[in-house]
């Protein structure tokens, strides 16, 4: 695989761009004739750039033919044609880490077709919402943020070098580096949260230490939350290194009990896994002291429930969701918490994510002798694909900073409706019974033994 596609002025490129490409037609091979015919008119539905397909026999298949191929899909195996005649975007993904096939070329431009493909896997979805109320998410959050951030720090690689951030940086040009851009954020994020020597933030998912040192830097004491062990062991020495005033908890957000309250809560790409947005407001006001602010960073889609199936099985599995902003903006509403600043921030999404990407196609070779080729293949899907998901022309996806404050004089009532106030009483009624009966289960269990 190669990123970009070569450019520059040679001649002979800029006349073969000109001229009819030649276009092989399928053979006998009854799938790839499906197949074919289907691309052909996704190709032509979508508007999207040229590619070419190379079968197994290594003919190239031209679509869009006039121009010059923007990628191109080399098939290795038959298992990849019968994927690619499913139009199944996690049957596609599936072969894709198998190594069935190769993405060569502008990925980016691949992923543009994205939208045209199917992703109906109704038990991946009903379960991803049934298993968290049987079981609880305080047994499952663990699992599910380590499948994704206890990769060996792998994403390190692709992140910023300064402060490892893996959330969008704040970018002035399309061509910023991902550290300026990260430098950019953590400053915007610390002079909105009004924060000064001596006060305590409280950095709800603090991932690789971004938001932690930078304010530790400052002489700021930081307690970090995370659930992933090598994140929190990353993060222990560089506090130690530095000499910071801060700890880092390895902690669940819903069960975590502060001995007292803080000055302001930073969450940078954090509440995209939490996604019960009235009771994350609840928990908030509880640990914030009057006046403090809180800084939110996070992905959001025009639909309440839009994880890909993809993004399920192999990133953040369970309850993980981008946000729906008015089921958001309502639970600040009713919260006592005053809405101070809300900023776009898509575009900056897609410079992260594609800066993300390039560099991740640049220390392939690294990152697959240290983590296998099945890791480098899925976390390039995932950073392709959410470039690309940010830059549709559709919008269907966006990104947002938003800051929260709560008044120095509210009374920290929350304004529920009675139908929400009766659901909140039978939610905590069917979580006592469910945690009751799963004790008892498990001590039956340990007798057994």
């Amino acid at each position: 695989m190669t990123y970009p596609l070569q450019s520059g002025s040679d001649p002979d490129r800029l006349l073969r761009a000109r001229s009819p490409k030649p276009t092989s037609e399928p053979g006998n091979n009854p799938v790839l004739k499906r197949v074919t015919a289907m691309l052909r008119r996704l190709a032509a539905q979508s508007g999207g750039k040229a590619f070419c397909l190379i079968p197994p026999d290594g003919h190239p298949i031209h679509f869009n033919v006039g121009e010059e191929p923007a990628f191109t899909v080399r098939v290795h195996r038959q298992s990849a044609l019968n994927a690619l005649a499913s139009l199944d975007a996690l049957t596609i993904a599936h072969a894709y880490i198998d190594g069935d096939f190769d993405f060569e070329g502008d990925l980016l431009a691949a992923f543009a077709y994205q939208e045209r493909l199917s992703d109906f896997h109704p038990a991946i979805y009903l379960w991803r919402r049934l298993q968290p109320i049987l079981v609880g998410r305080p047994r499952l959050n663990p699992s599910w943020i380590a499948l994704h951030y206890d990769a060996d720090n792998a994403q390190l690689l692709a992140a910023d070098a300064t402060w490892h951030t893996y959330t969008p940086g704040i970018y002035s040009s399309e061509n910023e580096t991902l550290e300026a851009g990260a430098d950019c954020k953590l400053q915007f994020a610390f002079e909105a949260l009004c924060l000064g020597a001596g006060q305590h933030l409280l950095d709800v998912g603090c991932g690789w230490g971004g938001m932690l040192r930078y304010s530790g830097r400052r002489g700021v004491k930081v307690t970090g939350l995370t659930l992933s062990r090598r994140q929190k062991e990353y993060v222990d020495r560089k506090i130690a290194e530095e000499q910071l005033v801060a700890e880092v908890w390895y902690q669940d957000f819903f069960t975590f009990e502060p001995a007292g309250q803080f000055d302001a809560i930073s969450m940078m790409g954090v509440i995209e896994d939490l996604s019960d947005y009235r009771a994350v407001m609840r928990s908030l006001s509880r640990w914030l002291k009057p006046g403090g602010r809180v800084y939110l960073d996070f992905a959001a889609e025009r639909k309440r429930f839009n994880t890909h199936s993809f993004v399920t099985q192999h990133i953040w599995p369970g309850t993980f969701r981008m946000v729906f902003l008015p089921e958001f903006i309502e639970a600040v509403r009713e919260s006592p918490f005053e809405l101070m600043r809300v900023d776009n921030d898509r575009r900056n999404y897609h410079l992260w994510a594609r800066g993300m990407y390039e560099r991740w196609m640049t220390y392939r070779e690294g990152i697959e002798a240290a983590h296998g080729q099945r890791l480098w293949r899925t976390f390039l899907l995932l950073y392709a694909g959410v470039a690309a998901t940010m830059n549709r022309p559709s919008h269907t996806a966006t990104a947002y900073r938003i800051v929260l404050q709560l008044p120095i004089d509210s009374d920290g009532k929350f304004q529920s409706s009675k139908a929400l106030a009766v659901v909140d009483v039978i939610r905590k009624l069917v979580r006592a019974i469910r945690d009751r009966l799963l004790g008892l289960w498990s001590k039956l269990g340990r007798a057994v033994i």
